[in-house]
């Protein structure tokens, strides 16, 4: 486990020391000891694709796809040939802007948004997909809700230590696009500033002060939280596109797969 930690070091996301402590957490071995998505060497994969000094927008999600033929580390991303449901809201958003048709293709992978800096990383790193087939359904859902749950509580203060890096970007504009509570709030939590906290779930877009880093909050992609009301069909076409204006000549190719 040591190793993976360490190759988070020369990326500047961790500290030796950082990265010492992480790797004898029994909690966080315990996770990447049980995770079934994605597979164990994939489970930093954004974070050893961007370094701190590379990232551009931090698109920040929920948990991996439960199932490893989608998951590979990359938010979002996916290696199947069927678009998950999640990505689908997402490429619809980008083609409503960009006159693109990533919607009707079937490529689904993003490397090449982690390539141009887009840490694409989710709040919690593993997923355990629990085999009790003695269970009734509904044991067995809640069991796997219980276990999800201790998995994204395990590695928040992991997600935490990497958003307060990027928070701490000063020399550069940075976007942080944040889907669903879960990413608004941990991210919020790192804030310092007082007053900025007050804009906590605002739709608007907003500055840090004293910073170049912008913030665009919306609800999750998720057909679940679409079909409960969720803004993001509504609200994510233009959060790209202000992505864009603030990044400026360093915009990102949203429709490069």
């Amino acid at each position: 486990m040591k190793e993976m930690f360490n190759k988070l070091i020369d990326n500047g996301w961790l500290s030796q020391a950082e990265a010492e402590m992480f790797s004898k957490d029994k909690n966080v071995i315990e996770c990447m000891k049980n995770c079934t998505s994605p597979t164990a060497e994939n489970i930093f994969n954004a974070l050893i694709k961007v370094p701190l000094d590379k990232v551009k927008v931090l698109l920040l999600g929920k948990d991996p796809y439960p199932d490893p033929k989608d998951a590979h580390g990359l938010a979002f991303s996916s290696l199947d040939n069927v678009t998950p449901e999640s990505l689908k809201n997402i490429f619809k958003a980008i083609d409503k802007n960009y006159n693109s048709t990533l919607y009707e293709n079937k490529k689904n992978d993003l490397t090449s948004w982690a390539k141009q800096g887009v840490l694409l990383l989710n709040t919690g790193l593993t997923f355990q997909k629990i085999d009790a087939p003695n269970l009734s359904l509904k044991d067995r859902k809640n069991l796997q809700t219980r276990v999800q749950t201790s998995h994204m509580r395990t590695w928040k203060p992991f997600v935490k230590l990497v958003i307060k890096k990027i928070l701490g970007i000063k020399n550069r504009p940075v976007v942080l696009m944040l889907w669903g509570n879960d990413a608004h709030n941990i991210v919020f939590g790192n804030i310092k500033n007082k007053e900025f906290k007050d804009y906590l779930h605002k739709r608007e877009a907003s500055i840090i002060p004293n910073t170049q880093i912008m913030v665009l909050q919306c609800s999750h992609p998720s057909p679940l939280a679409v079909n409960l009301g969720g803004d993001f069909p509504e609200i994510a076409p233009e959060h790209f596109l202000l992505c864009d204006k603030h990044l400026g000549n360093n915009k990102i190719d949203w429709t490069e797969l």
